[in-house]
């Protein structure tokens, strides 16, 4: 299998934007967990469209957004 590359810039977060590879056919979901983050806890957006984290992975960049709810 070949590799993905992908920059993502996150919102919410302390980090800044990074750039990773991913292993071709990993999914969203994959790749968020491989960060270290709850995927519960987050939006992946590709050009402002929210992106299903069961999707396989594409290269170019995303955003992933820390959702925020009170009550």
């Amino acid at each position: 299998m070949g590799i993905v590359k992908l920059k993502i810039r996150f919102i919410g977060f302390e980090e800044g934007d990074k750039s990773v590879e991913v292993e071709e056919g990993k999914t969203y979901s994959d790749l968020i967990l491989s960060l270290g983050i709850n995927p519960e806890t987050v939006i992946v957006l590709r050009n402002s469209t929210p992106l299903p984290l069961d999707e396989k992975v594409e290269g170019g960049e995303i955003t992933v957004m820390r959702v925020i709810s009170g009550g």
